[in-house]
């Protein structure tokens, strides 16, 4: 009798979680939009309030999803006990990863040191991927109150439109140009680093519309100026080719993570790459990571951004 068993996978456990639900019709990274009702921001940990990221959005968003929890907060067993709490009986966690890059001399088979032709040490690159459980908060009893946040409806108009000239600002600090035509899509041209938008008046509102800009605007972020992403930078990227679908997927998943910090309740769909997203995905189970990690790079960029111009706008008006 054969007693062994496979190596427990991490990359593929997760890939092919994701790939179940874009073949069940679920996009992950929109699924907190999907719900009647149901608007999640990007899920944080409910003792330090730290913003999860890359993959990590994406496993707890569907999790959130599937089981109808409307509270962004996520804790571990022993924090929520350390807090006088704890999990109610028959609830069941769920996995996210810790992704720590590792560097390393190379060796050959009897470990002795590999050189490069200049004599030096030769260093491979990898990661170090680790599981760990954790609970939303609604699983859990006796939590302190004040952990949960009040049940509100989407965002005032007065702070919709405070986010607006956010994304404006960020534009500004970006150097994108931004062209507003009749059109029937939105794109990025990379050569001469604009994005053609179709008019206000063509979406069915102005959160449509800014959610559609900020979809493009991470595209942007790839132009060799700013972050330098191949599938920007090459030209190779081609409608049906992997690399365009790499970098729409980065796109799609940055703005979903931009329109869940800023507070929107409506993220474009782009349902035309799915075919490509599982092909992609079934043929690389570490497409995902990097795909979320470029998303989340990209997003990082546009806040930082955002921050140094506000930081500029305060010096100007207090300059003297």
């Amino acid at each position: 009798m054969n007693t062994s068993t496979s190596k427990f996978d991490l990359y593929q456990d997760i890939t092919d979680r994701i790939i179940a639900a874009l073949e069940s019709g679920t996009t992950p990274w929109l699924q907190p939009w999907c719900a009647a009702g149901s608007h999640l921001g990007l899920p944080k940990n409910a003792v330090s309030n730290r913003f999860y990221s890359g993959v990590n959005i994406i496993l707890l968003w569907l999790s959130a999803a599937e089981n109808g929890y409307q509270q962004s907060k996520w804790i571990t067993a022993k924090a929520a006990s350390d807090l006088g709490g704890h999990i109610r009986k028959g609830e069941k966690a769920t996995r996210v990863v810790s992704y720590r890059p590792v560097e390393r001399e190379k060796c050959d088979a009897d470990g002795n040191p590999l050189f490069d032709e200049a004599g030096n040490p030769e260093i491979e690159r990898f990661a170090m991927l680790k599981k760990h459980y954790l609970f939303n908060i609604e699983q859990c009893e006796k939590l302190p109150v004040e952990l949960f946040d009040p049940i509100e409806p989407a965002a005032a108009d007065e702070k919709q439109f405070r986010e607006f000239a956010d994304i404006h600002t960020m534009l500004d600090g970006i150097g994108l140009t931004v062209k507003s035509e009749p059109s029937n899509r939105a794109y990025y041209h990379p050569r001469s680093d604009t994005v053609v938008m179709p008019e206000m008046k063509q979406f069915d509102s102005e959160a449509g519309y800014y959610s559609t800009l900020l979809h493009e605007m991470t595209h942007a972020t790839g132009h060799q100026s700013r972050l330098g992403r191949e599938a920007i930078t090459s030209g190779k990227a081609k409608f049906g080719n992997k690399l365009y679908a790499f970098e729409e997927l980065v796109a799609e998943m940055g703005g979903a993570f931009l329109c869940a910090h800023i507070g929107f309740n409506t993220v474009p769909h782009s349902a035309d790459y799915i075919a490509g997203w599982l092909e992609l995905l079934k043929s690389d189970k570490k497409a995902i990571f990097r795909a979320t990690g470029k998303a989340r790079e990209a997003c990082d960029y546009l806040f930082d951004t955002l921050t140094v111009m506000r930081q500029a706008e305060r010096y100007e008006v207090f300059e003297v």
